[in-house]
């Protein structure tokens, strides 16, 4: 009897393969601390960029962390292996995320207008939100922009998919044994729009600076005025896997929904602080004052406006073959599914 039969007869709990980076968010499901009865878990951690790169390309995992961006472009191609769930693993504002040389008379966002400005990806998820919040906010179109991608402080770094962009855009990759920090203290390209900090910033070189030196206001204001609070990354599932045991589905949902709000839970218990922030309890209620008790949702519903949006700005800068909708991330028939009673366990 093979381990899917097992499992259907009422033997074992099903075991998958699982790939996610370590954060708060996992934490609960790592320690035992939520579990889920018909379901076990083998987790395999690493950076997002190496999960993404491994589930696409490998075929490593059952359910895996996934790029936001990745899995839209590739659904709307008809080539995604996988099917989402609306657990979203990664969210970050990245106003913050825009680096310039202090050389390039950079004030205003207006002002990367026929600049070239460095980017990990051109596809990848921070830089499809970067894009579109610049047209939309501030009239920057991504075709006045001359784009330089590679890693921003490692070499080696290369698009996780093919592209396919509108004529009037202009992409080009760095030399393998260049970065993109290294770059712009070179003054070869203008800035820099990532995830990651150039290792020039960090170090605290005056020849770099955010372009927006009051990002958290900026990006405070910018939830005030949207309501957006990012998605960047989501759980996936193989969908010939949910094709053929979809029962798996809705106690994944409930598992990872379950770990969240233990998680949200701890970061206001001065007790023993989770993390080592010396005001964590003070930025937690901060925020849930700026941004509403649950502030971190999963399932579709508390979402559609921030995915919505996404799509938008993915079809606007000709990412997608063909137009999809909030849905179509997801799997079949999810309304149903994400309704169902929790089906995970955690202390009361």
């Amino acid at each position: 009897m093979n381990e899917a039969a097992e499992h259907r007869s009422g033997g074992k709990p099903r075991r998958l393969k699982v790939g996610m980076s370590i954060n708060d968010r996992m934490l609960p499901i790592l320690t035992g601390q939520v579990t889920a009865p018909s379901i076990e878990l083998q987790f395999e951690s690493a950076t997002p960029s190496a999960l993404f790169w491994r589930a696409l390309h490998e075929g490593a995992f059952d359910v895996t962390e996934m790029s936001l961006a990745a899995h839209a472009i590739l659904k709307s191609r008809g080539e995604n292996p996988f099917v989402g769930l609306p657990v979203f693993t990664s969210r970050m504002f990245r106003h913050g995320s825009i680096f310039v040389s202090s050389t390039s008379g950079i004030m205003t966002p207006q002002d990367l207008a026929g600049r070239r400005v460095g980017i990990p990806e051109y596809q990848m998820t921070a830089a499809v939100w970067l894009r579109g919040i610049l047209q939309e906010f501030y009239g920057v179109k991504p075709a006045q922009i001359s784009w330089v991608t590679g890693g921003v402080n490692k070499t080696g770094r290369k698009e996780r998919i093919k592209l396919d962009l509108p004529s009037d855009v202009r992409v080009e990759a760095i030399d393998d044994t260049a970065t993109l920090s290294d770059m712009l203290l070179a003054n070869k390209i203008d800035a820099i729009m990532a995830p990651q900090v150039p290792d020039a910033f960090r170090h605290g070189d005056d020849r770099v600076r955010r372009l927006f030196s009051d990002s958290r206001q900026v990006e405070e204001a910018y939830f005030a005025e949207t309501g957006i609070f990012p998605i960047m990354h989501l759980a996936v599932v193989r969908r010939e896997l949910l094709a053929a045991e979809p029962e798996l589905l809705a106690p994944l949902f409930h598992l990872f929904d379950d770990a969240r709000r233990m998680a949200l839970s701890t970061l206001t218990d001065a007790d023993a602080p989770y993390v080592m922030l010396p005001w964590q309890v003070a930025a937690a209620e901060q925020t849930r004052t700026l941004m509403g008790d649950d502030y971190w949702p999963y399932g579709i519903e508390p979402n559609r406006q921030v995915l919505a949006t996404f799509i938008r700005y993915l079809d606007e800068q000709g990412l997608l073959a063909k137009p999809i909708d909030v849905e179509d991330l997801f799997a079949g028939n999810p309304s149903d599914c994400w309704a169902l009673p929790a089906s995970a366990t955690a202390p009361g």
